[in-house]
Formats: structure tokens, C-alpha cells, sequence
């Protein structure tokens, strides 16, 4: 795989390679959805599966790749919620005819789980809404994770029971189902004992690995086989970092599992099941994680951190890494052999390998780059021929587009910050009107590639900066952890550094500057606008936070929140305990400090941060004085929406941009 532009501290002074400027490109090029995503091979390589929007909703498509025909499932309509459309979240071949597809409402909330043909025939319920068409209140199945597929004439397939009640899995304590995708009937097959957090299953399908989580304490059960019992071959203690089960290598027998270093950056070892200790890291980095303890990263639905294993045999080939772009160190010389040889053919993408067939013959390979959406490709080894199947956006001119460079700068307390400044075409990272976007989570991250938003804003003349600030994983549990309680204080000061730090780079005009993000990153940049009035012009809120109390007593009667309450309660604070802390970090109590102009962006069914924490923000703002500017949007859950809702967005963004930054550089 190809490395990013990368631009350290001292070469942010250099100019950039010259270009032509780019032109002025209609929104709708960047609102508008992929053609092809997340596509998957199937197990005979004949078949492409893949998501396309039609009639604003997410629908999976088949093609036939050697007689060139889509196909389109039909999988209905969500009939158990008013107003809501049913769409695919995610799907999985699970032999050369069947899939197992899991459903969505509202873009965020599971609905279910259907098994089907690749051309719509044979569909059977699983679970969840899908399985349940009587009442919503009943309790439902809530599987939708395939961990193993068999590959037999039954359609079987592994997969983990979440479901909080009766005498089943719990959300973080899943029992392993066998589920037969013909009829939709399932049994458990591994019982969890009650502290099992993650299963490592081998090639065969059986279960030989658990590990045991109990608060700070993390320990490990293994057998042999299916016939053998259950042994603690790693009672619960205090190992200063939870492990997880990674998988089983079929090539030494060893079970894998995630862990951390001595210098606390998360890593894959083999466990020996004997004696229950760690061998040598199979790759490690001082600087970054292997694989993540919190959301992995992808790129259209390809893990880029985390285990490679042969399609067939179970044995460990590869490992995807992520550190300031996506990586690959494969084990398997084949392989090997393949990610050089497109790396030659495409030197101006990174090359992911995404599925194989069965038998390895076929391989489907996604190219693509920061100012690139990408491109699928089908290597077929036994006619030595590597085959273009379909571009993400075709519309899209990658030589218009801006580069996204690797950037760092230290925080206040000495600390790293990693992040990505993406510089409009043509210009030096020089006195550009420059827009902060901090991201969502906030316990996920920003990574390299291609953001339809970013070059949008770039290809409006404005510099944009991304940073990854404490709390983000991939960059070692040190600075994971040092997000704990830190919402509105250290982490805001991370924004903040990152803001000054452009000044100080001479990359951003100080007079020029806005801050705009998404759900987290929408409430970052109201609380930056009240706590540092003197550093932005304006700011953009879409679904952010506005009061933290109220939130909170809007989720305490979620079911499907518990989790969820129970994290926010340990990382940002209990409100039954620190009330007076929360108030003090809610944008709603400072709405006064708030002197730029704001826009408000909110979809009316957004079920993570409703739209009542919108109204509250636009209501304490009027009586300031200075309303803001709003845009409620129908239909719209907590995301960018579908192509329609989109536009709508990022029509009101570059407006707002232009009305209260200032026109970007030509």
C-alpha cells in the first residue's frame, strides 16, 4: 500500500507542488451517493453484492460478473414503525447462493436480519423486527453478527445473541447461536458462563476460546475441541488492559488475541493455551495500535485494522494496521506478491484487499486515495487479468481534488495530536480561511482518504483541519484514557491547541477561521464558540449536544441504551452525582458567551441526539439577542442522511460559509 502525503511541523513552510486550480464544482458532486459501496465477492467469485441508494434508501444490488446483469433485492418495508424506511445496514455471503442481511430504520436503529438468494429468492426472517410482525413491545431475538459460516448445503452459519432478556445472551455477554438460514430456526450452541466479552471461533466453526471481562479485571477460558471442557486458563485479574479474542490460526493451532505492549499500544499475540502467556507480538508500532479497543476504522466497509485469515483454511495470512494511512503486512509470500504487484500497476492509490473467493482464484481489491472515492477491482489469477468492476463515484475528477496532508502538533500538556489539514487545490498551506472540524464520537477517529464534505469545502477555497484529540483511539491506551471525564476540559483545549497551532503555522488566517462538526464534534463547536468567542468568525452545529442533563433524561428509558448510559455515566459523568458539572459544560448555560454567528442543522428523527436539544440551543441563543440561523430537515436521523437530505446540508453550509467567513481563496 502507498503512504499518504504526509507534511511534518517544518515542511508545512514549503510550498505545495503547483497545480491548476480547480473549478468551481457543482454541490450536488459531493452530496450525491456512491454507486457502489461495501461490496463483497461471493464465496464462487461469480457474484458481486453491493450497496446503491434507490429511492432514497439503501438497497443491496447483485451483479453477475460474467454476464453483467444486476440484480435488486426487495426485502419490503418496515412495518412495525410509522414513517420509517427500512434499509440495508450490512450483509454477508454465506455460500455462492445465500446471504444473511441485516436492516435498518431511521439510519441508525437495527430492525433485523433476513436471509435470501442473491436474486431475492428463499427470503427468510432471522431475527429482530423481521422475525417479530405482532408487536414491537414483545421481546425480540437480537442477533445480527455472523461469526463463522459453514459453507454447507443446510446454509448455516455462527452468529452472537445480544438480546438483554430471559434466559439468553446479554448485549456485552453474547451466547454463539447455530442458525439455519432456510428455516430461520436457531439453537445455542455455547452457553456463555456470564463473563465471556468475545469468542475466538477456528476454521471448523467450533468455539475454543472466551475472554472473561469483569470491570477492570480481564482473564481467558480455552478447549480443545467441541468435545472438551472449558478450562480458566487465565483466571480474572488486574492485566493493566482488557484482552480480546482475535481469532485461531488453523497454521499453528494458537488462539490470537488482542492485547497491550509494554508501552500500552494494543497488538495481536499468540496465546499458548497450556500455560495461558502471551508470545512475541506478531507486529507492533511505538507509536500507533494494531488493532483498536474502540471502532476500528474502515473504508466502505473493509476493516482497515485487524486479522487476515485464508478463506477457506483459517490460517492467519495478513494484518491491516492503520497508522497515519491504511497498511498491510502480509505473512502469506502470495499475497505479498499481489499487494506489490498492484502497487506497481496503481502507485497513486492504496491498493486494500477487501474478500477471495473459496478457492483464491478471484480477489476483489478496492483502490483508493484521499482525493480518489474509489475504484473495485477484480484480480482473476487463472486468466492473469485484473479487471476495473465499478467506480464509487465516477463523476468525481481525482486531479480536482485536494490532498489530505498528515499533520501533528503538541497540546498544552505536552501530549501529541495527531490529525489531517487538506489544503485547496493550487495553494500553499499559507493565510487560507481555515475550517476546524473536530469529529463525532467522541471515542472514534479521522483517517485518511476520501471525505465528500472536506473536499467540498476545499474546492470552496477553504483550508480544513481534522485532529484526532485525546479520547480517539489508535494511538496507544495512554491517550485513550486521558479522555476519561475530560468533555468540555481537555479535550475542548485539544480543539483549541489545534485551532492556535494552525495560526501559529501561519497556515490559517486568524481573521478567517470557523469551527463546524457533526453530533460530538456539533457540540465541540458550540463550546468553542462560547469558551473562545475570540478565535472563530462562526460555527456550524449539526446534531450536536446542546444540554447534557436533559440528554441524559431522555435516554434513561431506552432499552436499547443501557450500554451505552452505562459508558457515558463512568466517561463524561453521573447525573445523578455531578449535575453542577454537566450544567457547566452545556453550550445551553453559556449561550450568552456566544457572539459569532451560528447555524443549527437537525434532522427531525434523529433518536440519538433529538431535536429538542437543538431547540433548547436555538431558544437560549434568542434570548440573547442573536438568534441563529436553522435548518430542521424531515426524515433525517443522526447522520448526513440520503442524497436529498445531503444536498440540503451541504447547500446550507457553503451559504452559511460564504455569508459569515467570507468567500475562500479563488
Amino acid at each position: 500500500m502507498n503512504p499518504p502525503r504526509s507534511s511534518l511541523l517544518g515542511l508545512l513552510a514549503l510550498a505545495l507542488t503547483a497545480a491548476l486550480a480547480a473549478e468551481r464544482l457543482p454541490i450536488e458532486d459531493f452530496s450525491r451517493e456512491p454507486t457502489t459501496a461495501r461490496a463483497q465477492l461471493s464465496p464462487d467469485g461469480k457474484r458481486l453484492a453491493f450497496i446503491r441508494e434507490a429511492r432514497d434508501k439503501r438497497t443491496l444490488h447483485i451483479t453477475d460478473i460474467d454476464q453483467n446483469q444486476v440484480y435488486v433485492i426487495d426485502l419490503g418495508e418496515a412495518t412495525l414503525i410509522n414513517n420509517a424506511q427500512k434499509q440495508v445496514m450490512d450483509f454477508a455471503w454465506i455460500s455462492d447462493h445465500r446471504l444473511v442481511i441485516s436492516t435498518l430504520v431511521w439510519e441508525k436503529i437495527f430492525y433485523g436480519v433476513i436471509a435470501t438468494n442473491w436474486d431475492g429468492s428463499q427470503g427468510v426472517p432471522i431475527s429482530g423486527a423481521e422475525d417479530n410482525q405482532i408487536n414491537m413491545s414483545i421481546p425480540r431475538q437480537y442477533y445480527h453478527e455472523v461469526i463463522h459460516r459453514f459453507y454447507d448445503e443446510d446454509q448455516t452459519v455462527l452468529m452472537l445473541d445480544r438480546h438483554e432478556g430471559g434466559n439468553v445472551g446479554s448485549a456485552n455477554r453474547p451466547d454463539i447461536l447455530h442458525v439455519d438460514t432456510l428455516t430461520g430456526l436457531s439453537h445455542v450452541v455455547v452457553k456463555n458462563p456470564g463473563e465471556v466479552v468475545s469468542w475466538g471461533v477456528d476454521a471448523n466453526g467450533v468455539a475454543r476460546l472466551g475472554i472473561l471481562s469483569h470491570g477492570e479485571l480481564s482473564g481467558a477460558i480455552y478447549r480443545e475441541n467441541e468435545a472438551s471442557s472449558w478450562k480458566t486458563i487465565l483466571p480474572l485479574m488486574n492485566r493493566k488492559g482488557q484482552m480480546r479474542a482475535v481469532g485461531i490460526d488453523a497454521a499453528s493451532g494458537k488462539p490470537l488475541v488482542g492485547a497491550l505492549t509494554p508501552e500500552r499500544r494494543w497488538t495481536i499475540f499468540p496465546l499458548d493455551p497450556a500455560t495461558g502467556a502471551l508470545g512475541e507480538p506478531l507486529l507492533a508500532d511505538p507509536e500507533y495500535d494494531i488493532v483498536q479497543s474502540h471502532n476500528s476504522p474502515e473504508m466502505d466497509g473493509v476493516a482497515l485494522a485487524g486479522t487476515i485469515f485464508s478463506p477457506k483454511k483459517g490460517a492467519l495470512i495478513g494484518i491491516r494496521y492503520y497508522t497515519d494511512a491504511p497498511r498491510v503486512k502480509w505473512f502469506n509470500k502470495d499475497y505479498a506478491t499481489y499487494q506489490a504487484a498492484l502497487d506497481r500497476a496503481l502507485p497513486d492509490t492504496v491498493n486494500l484487499f477487501v474478500n477471495a473467493s473459496l478457492d483464491g482464484r478471484r480477489m476483489l481489491w478496492l483502490a483508493f486515495s484521499d482525493q480518489n472515492p474509489g475504484t473495485y477491482l477484480l484480480l482473476d489469477l487463472d486468466k492473469h487479468k485484473l479487471t476495473p468492476l465499478a467506480t464509487r463515484m465516477s463523476w468525481i475528477k481525482p486531479a480536482q481534488m485536494a490532498p489530505m496532508l498528515s499533520v501533528k502538533y503538541k497540546a498544552r500538556d505536552g501530549i501529541v495530536i495527531h490529525g489531517f489539514l487538506t489544503v485547496p487545490v493550487g495553494h500553499q498551506p499559507k493565510d487560507l480561511p481555515l475550517v476546524v472540524m473536530p469529529h463525532g464520537g467522541p471515542w472514534v477517529r479521522d483517517v485518511w482518504g476520501f471525505d465528500p464534505l472536506v473536499q467540498l469545502l476545499a474546492n470552496r477555497g477553504y483550508a480544513v483541519l481534522q485532529m484526532n484529540y485525546r479520547g480517539s483511539p489508535g494511538y496507544g491506551e495512554d491517550l485513550f484514557e486521558k479522555a476519561h471525564r475530560q468533555i468540555g476540559k481537555a479535550i475542548q483545549d485539544d480543539i483549541e491547541d489545534g485551532t492556535r497551532w494552525a495560526i501559529a503555522a501561519g497556515v490559517a488566517d486568524p481573521k478567517h477561521i470557523a469551527i463546524m462538526g457533526a453530533s460530538y464534534g456539533g457540540y465541540s463547536a458550540l463550546f468553542a464558540l462560547g469558551r473562545n468567542s475570540e478565535l472563530y468568525g462562526c460555527g456550524i452545529s449539526l446534531a450536536g449536544v446542546t444540554d447534557w442533563p436533559a440528554i441524559y433524561d431522555n435516554r434513561r428509558s431506552d432499552p436499547d441504551a443501557k450500554e451505552a448510559n452505562r459508558y457515558w455515566r463512568r466517561e463524561i459523568g453521573d447525573p445523578d452525582k455531578d449535575q453542577e458539572v454537566l450544567k457547566a459544560i452545556s453550550p445551553v448555560n453559556f449561550a450568552d458567551k456566544i457572539t459569532a454567528p451560528v447555524l443549527i442543522i437537525q434532522g427531525k428523527d434523529d433518536h440519538t441526539v433529538p431535536r429538542e436539544q437543538a431547540k433548547l440551543m436555538i431558544s437560549a441563543l434568542e434570548k440573547t439577542g442573536r438568534p441563529p440561523e436553522s435548518l430542521f430537515i424531515s426524515e433525517l436521523a443522526h447522520s448526513y442522511g440520503n442524497e436529498r437530505q445531503r444536498l440540503q446540508i451541504f447547500k446550507a453550509v457553503v451559504a452559511f460559509l460564504e455569508k459569515n467567513l467570507g468567500p475562500g481563496v479563488p
